[in-house]
């Protein structure tokens, strides 16, 4: 069995790192790598989210909050952290989890051997925090021999409802400013306080080797685990200002070497 099978893998970093953008990417190389994947959207303030990098496509599955009940029956897990449950009984989601066929397709897209679900996005004012959507995000674990990836919005705010829980792997999304350094410095320490096993930073948008070997000291000298590198790709930039699905490009190669990297975290546990 491929060894990440099983896992669930967070991917987090500063606004404007091109998080969501690596997170397409891992999803496309890991399917071609023969693993299924389930890809939660668990950013509630990035409107088209990973469909239009994915499929480029505006429309987007249901909503998971709405299948779990909406705001009235999930709770923030900061104001309730008591597990999600199904919404029939009360079976917990992280002791007992949720089967495919137990959830109507209309909540999922499916694209070859990727499914992609969408928590939920904040859509009028005053709707309230997307802490409810955090919970879905936490405690949302499907039964099956696939690998997850989680998109969760820029920052860490999601680290102080906890969404990180049940996660096995952060990934830190790390562009060229100073200001994602502390990110992932910052990211780094609330990982190990929550006893998360691996974290490491994936260097995106680098455009030569000096400064590759500028944010490998920074990150380095905080003590934190280099997963690899990601160049500036011109046609990664097209995508996000056309808002086009992203296609084979050379930064394919390179997410081919950060899928083995990650791998050999457990060939060796």
């Amino acid at each position: 069995m491929k060894p990440l099978i099983g896992k669930r893998i967070l991917v987090c970093g500063k606004g404007g790192s091109g998080k969501s953008s690596i997170v397409a990417l891992l999803a496309q190389v890991f399917q071609s790598n023969d693993y299924p994947v389930l890809l939660i959207d668990g950013d509630a303030s990035n409107p088209g989210g990973l469909i239009r990098l994915m499929t480029g496509d505006t429309i987007s599955p249901q909503p998971l909050i709405e299948y779990f009940g909406g705001r009235e029956k999930v709770m923030c897990p900061v104001d309730d952290p008591s597990p999600l449950t199904r919404t029939d009984d009360s079976r917990s989601l992280v002791d007992e989890h949720i089967r495919l066929s137990e959830i109507p397709p209309e909540y999922y897209i499916r694209k070859n051997n990727i499914i992609l679900f969408q928590v939920g996005k904040i859509q009028k004012a005053y709707e309230g925090c997307d802490g409810p959507m955090s919970k879905i995000t936490r405690d949302f674990i499907v039964e099956g021999n696939h690998l997850t990836l989680i998109d969760v919005e820029a920052g860490i705010e999601h680290f102080g409802r906890g969404i990180e829980k049940n996660v096995d792997v952060v990934l830190i999304v790390v562009n060229p400013v100073f200001e994602s350094f502390e990110v992932a410095r910052r990211v780094h320490e609330l990982s190990k306080s929550m006893g998360i096993k691996h974290t490491l930073t994936i260097l995106n948008a680098v455009r030569d080797p000096d400064t590759e070997q500028i944010m490998k000291r920074n990150l380095s000298a905080n003590g934190i685990d280099i997963a690899g590198s990601v160049s500036y790709d011109e046609e990664i930039f097209k995508s996000g200002i056309e808002g086009k699905e992203i296609g084979y490009c050379n930064a394919f190669d390179e997410i081919g070497y950060i899928v083995t990297k990650l791998e050999t975290l457990y060939n060796h546990d």
